[in-house]
């Protein structure tokens, strides 16, 4: 008998403002479509502290969300396969909300496998979405110099692309990936052992993926590679359910016109790390002479001490073209890109959306973007925006056409966006489907 209020629980590795990623702003969004709709839901929001949170923040959080205590990790192998050793808390709440629904909005460090079987065991009925790539060198070939990964999962080909995006050098990244390891145990501590023992951890992860896959009732991917992906994988075809994600409320009009001072102004947001793929564009703009009338700025969190900001930021210090200005929230973040021509969005792996793009669309902003993914689905056949590899010459060369040619820029008309109203309802009729099973 399902109670008059469907009792919905999102569980997620972070918690929005914590956290201001594209996956925490999606539920927050899908969470506020849910609380209007204030006879139909009771919605609870939890995910398991992290050392990196803000803790100054966590009393202004609201009162539907709730931060459990952390989860106690396990040894190396069980880490990859997406498992530990306890998750506090998390089964006495099940007890306590009483969930009809669990959704699952990741898989990872604090979102795991043992919270999937607590679920099981509680009885809730399971729903996960795939806001990012879940293979073990999370979707993307390109630090190896080859075509995007299709989402098969084969455990060498699989280990040979993680190693390399770990810049492992070619021939020990081969070798490595077509052995397992032997008898050597993947929980040493010796760091030749941990090597020889990677295709140990990339099997034990796709075997934890396909459990998720196999024990989840409901799975909600939101781009039509990610479908494709899953039917490679040989998923069953009847749990996956196609509902394209959604954007924000279209912004004011912007008052820019392109290039109207006769600089072209781009504009880049979110996390500085390479999957992201920011270095592309600061590559294309070195090989430019700069006494060309173009600006980059850049918005976003994680411009900290590891190798690949720093490095980026060595390249941006002498450029007075490009420039860092920090994270701000959305509402900011839109007022700031009314001053811009063209938003860039360089990933180079595969986008489930990504929620930059209907931001910009949102704005009035057209973009350039890879040509794989998510992107390239909602860039196609988009006047007045830009599909190119992932390649900083092709990067180069769009900017030089643009600078020849401003005109082209003047064909972007904003197309129409899914609402989160619209989302919520697809939602849902999926989900009062399941709970009548």
């Amino acid at each position: 008998m399902i109670q008059k209020k469907i009792r919905y629980l999102h569980l997620s590795d972070n918690i929005y403002p914590l956290v201001t990623g594209g996956t925490e702003l999606f539920i927050q969004q899908l969470i506020n479509r849910q609380i209007k709709q204030n006879e139909t839901y009771e919605v609870l929001w939890v995910c398991h502290e992290d050392k990196g949170l803000d803790h100054c923040n966590l009393k202004s959080l609201e009162n539907y969300k709730r931060i459990l205590k952390p989860v106690i990790e396990a040894k190396r192998l069980e880490r990859f396969s997406f498992l530990t050793k306890e998750v506090p808390e998390f089964y006495k709440l099940l007890e306590n909300f009483k969930p009809d629904i669990v959704h699952i909005h990741a898989l990872g460090s604090r979102t795991t496998i043992n919270h999937l079987d607590l679920c099981k065991k509680y009885g809730a009925k399971t729903l996960f979405t795939m806001h990012t790539p879940p293979c073990s060198c999370m979707g993307n070939l390109l630090y190896a110099s080859h075509s995007i990964c299709e989402g098969d999962l084969n455990d060498s080909r699989c280990t040979f692309f993680r190693l390399r995006s770990k810049k492992i050098p070619f021939i020990f990244s081969k070798l490595i990936s077509f052995q397992d390891g032997l008898l050597l145990s993947p929980n040493s501590k010796n760091s030749l052992v941990r090597l020889l023992t990677s295709r140990k951890l990339t099997s034990s992860m796709h075997s934890s993926w396909l459990k998720l896959m196999s024990d989840v009732d409901l799975i909600h991917v939101l781009s039509d590679w990610g479908k494709n992906m899953l039917i490679r994988q040989k998923i069953d075809v009847n749990k996956i359910k196609l509902i394209r994600t959604a954007g924000p409320k279209k912004f004011k009009s912007k008052k820019r016109l392109p290039m109207e001072d006769g600089e072209l102004k781009l504009v880049f947001w979110g996390r500085c790390n390479p999957q992201k793929g920011i270095h592309l564009v600061i590559d294309a703009l070195s090989m430019l002479p700069k006494y060309l009338p173009i600006k980059l700025d850049i918005y976003g969190p994680y411009w900290s001490d590891d190798n690949y900001s720093e490095n980026l930021k060595k390249i941006i210090r002498n450029d007075k073209r490009i420039k860092i200005c920090g994270n701000l929230p959305q509402k900011k973040l839109f007022q700031k890109l009314q001053n811009y021509d063209l938003a860039v969005i360089p990933s180079i792996w595969m986008e489930t959306g990504p929620l930059t793009l209907l931001e910009a669309f949102a704005v009035g902003l057209p973009v350039a973007g890879t040509n794989i993914g998510g992107i390239k689905e909602l860039l196609s056949n988009q006047k007045g925006c830009f599909l190119l590899p992932p390649d900083s010459f092709a990067w180069k060369s769009l900017f030089l056409e643009i600078l020849n040619n401003k005109a082209s820029l003047d064909e972007f008309i904003p197309p129409k966006l899914r609402s989160f109203k619209d989302l919520e309802e697809d939602l849902r009729k999926s989900i009062l489907n399941l709970l009548k099973e």
